[in-house]
Parts: C-alpha cells; sequence; structure tokens
C-alpha cells in the first residue's frame, strides 16, 4: 500500500483527501503538527502547490500531496489567482476579499462575470526526486450579491449553472461532487492508474 503525506495540518482537509483517494487504495497520512511550515512564494497554483510538496517531502523522506487553488476572474486578469485567500489583505478574511471582487466586478455585465475554481495538485518523492502535477477546475459565473450559507471562502459568489445554485447554496456532498479539488483528484487518479512514470515533471 503507498503510503502519501498530505500537505497539510488542516484535520478535515486531511480527511477529505482521504475519502477522495479512497478509490486508490492509499494510506494517507497527516503531516506532524511541529513541522516547519512552508513559504508559498510563487506565482502559479502549480509552482505553489509543487513547492510544498517539495519542500515537505524533504522531512517526510516519501510521497506528499500538495495541493493549492483559489478563484480566476479572466476579466480581471485571472485575479484573485494565487492571492485569493488574501486577496483583500489579511490571510482568511473571506467577507473582505468578497468585498473587493464584488468592487472590482461592479461595472462588468453579467456575461462577462465568467470565473473559474481552480485546483492544482502535486505529488512529490524526494528521495527519487520525481513526482507530477494535474489541475481540475470549475467554471461559474460570479453573482452581484452573495448567496447561500455553506462553504466557504467565494462559493456565495460563485453560480453553478448545472445545479442552478451557488457553491453556498450546494450540500456538501452536492458540493464535493462538482468542485475543482474533486476533478483534480479524477484527474490524479486517471494519471496514476496508467503508471505514474508517464506523467513525471521532473526527475534529478
Amino acid at each position: 500500500m503507498l503510503e502519501v503525506y498530505i500537505a497539510s495540518k488542516n484535520a478535515h482537509k486531511v480527511q477529505e483527501y482521504r475519502k477522495l483517494l479512497k478509490p486508490l487504495g492509499w494510506s494517507v497520512l497527516p503531516l506532524p503538527d511541529d513541522i516547519d511550515e512552508c513559504p508559498e512564494n510563487a506565482h502559479s497554483f502549480e509552482a505553489n502547490a509543487m513547492e510544498k510538496a517539495v519542500f515537505y517531502s524533504r522531512t517526510m523522506k516519501g510521497w506528499v500531496l500538495a495541493d493549492d487553488s483559489g478563484l480566476s476572474v479572466p476579466e480581471l486578469n485571472g485575479e484573485p489567482g494565487v492571492r485569493s485567500a488574501r486577496y483583500a489583505g489579511e490571510h482568511g478574511d473571506d467577507s473582505a476579499n468578497n468585498r473587493k471582487l464584488l468592487q472590482r466586478l461592479d461595472t462588468v455585465p453579467n456575461d462577462r462575470r465568467t470565473a473559474f475554481f481552480i485546483c492544482s495538485i502535486a505529488l512529490w518523492n524526494d528521495q527519487i526526486g520525481t513526482g507530477l502535477t494535474v489541475r481540475g477546475q470549475v467554471e461559474g459565473t460570479i453573482l452581484r450579491q452573495p448567496s447561500g450559507q455553506s462553504g466557504f471562502g467565494y462559493d456565495p459568489l460563485f453560480f453553478y449553472a448545472p445545479l442552478g445554485k451557488s457553491f453556498a447554496d450546494l450540500s456538501m456532498d452536492e458540493k464535493n461532487e462538482v468542485s475543482h479539488r474533486r476533478r483534480a483528484v479524477q484527474a490524479l487518479s486517471s494519471v496514476w492508474e496508467g503508471g505514474v512514470r508517464r506523467a513525471f515533471v521532473r526527475s534529478e
């Protein structure tokens, strides 16, 4: 059985990945609480995910899975992008981030408010100097005011047309079936089942 460390100290995130990766039969493990935090200085979701995977794999001595995700609005040249969690300045201030996004899109007509939730996953094993990246994304539009009480981040503003609801109006099970993270994991599963060596991004 393959052991994979999830590059997060968030127990809920580790549990979510344990569920998502169950079909692969992997043993999913959390990082130790006392491990140093990895800086995230890259300028793309893929690079940030790989930076974390490489950083923690040097300590954990094995496979590490890391992800980076956020919202991208083409009309705003990809903003908030990798700064999604700190778009308004303070990390994790969802209300401020949503207000700033609405302000930036205030004069943008409805047919140009397309947005994408993006999740990039990196898998890396520093002992063999090899890994891969995959991406999952889901398309929606940005509402003019929040809707729904569930979810977090930009979920109340992200309208998902196939279900006719914002992400914050979906149940957790509904969201998990269509989310960008789910799609990234599906991409990872497809690559892995086809043979990981066919998807190496780097070998040292």
